[in-house]
């Protein structure tokens, strides 16, 4: 009795850490937004976290660095499975211009008002629609908004500074 008490466990765990590694293998879409601001027309070096269209797990999320033209937007994806949320960060690399702000955040982050979700300022297609509210608020003034709350996620480049990098965890 005793041993078919043990094989059963042993089956059963088996079966658990299996389920497991199939449902983490499967992977979650984590979204967040990332958005680099400055001199108009001005190419920065951004780097960030994000999962190729070809990713099966969060071991798959791969960090990406490209060169960008200012002003920047972009909606990015990560995978997490097996309760692995993926570190997003972004870091910015810019030639010593103190004008470049930047931020990287979730849907979640509320403005102001506490209806419109910061990264929807940031979307052209928000200006029309059931978000044409949005459209009232100024991309300058949510920058404002996010440095005068300490906001994590926010950097504002200081004359001699090159490189900064935030992440989307606190």
């Amino acid at each position: 009795m005793k041993k078919i008490i043990t094989i059963l466990i042993c089956v059963g765990s088996l079966v658990l850490l299996s389920c497991e590694d199939l449902i983490g293998a499967g992977g979650v879409v984590n979204t967040y937004f990332i958005y680099v601001d400055g001199a108009p027309e001005r190419p920065v070096v951004i780097s960030y976290l994000e999962a190729p269209l070809t990713a099966k797990s969060y071991k798959d999320n791969a960090i990406v660095t490209e060169s960008v033209t200012l002003p920047y937007f972009k909606e990015v994806s990560t995978l997490r499975s097996g309760g692995k949320t993926p570190d997003s960060f972004l870091q910015v690399q810019t030639l010593n211009d103190s004008t470049t702000r930047a931020f990287i955040c979730t849907d979640e982050l509320p403005i102001l008002d506490g209806t419109c979700r910061v990264p929807n300022i940031f979307q052209d297609f928000n200006a029309v629609g059931d978000y044409a509210y949005c459209k009232e608020i100024s991309k300058d003034s949510v920058l404002d908004y996010l440095k005068s709350v300490n906001y994590h996620g926010y950097m504002e480049f200081a004359e001699g500074e090159t490189v900064k990098k935030v992440h989307l965890k606190k």
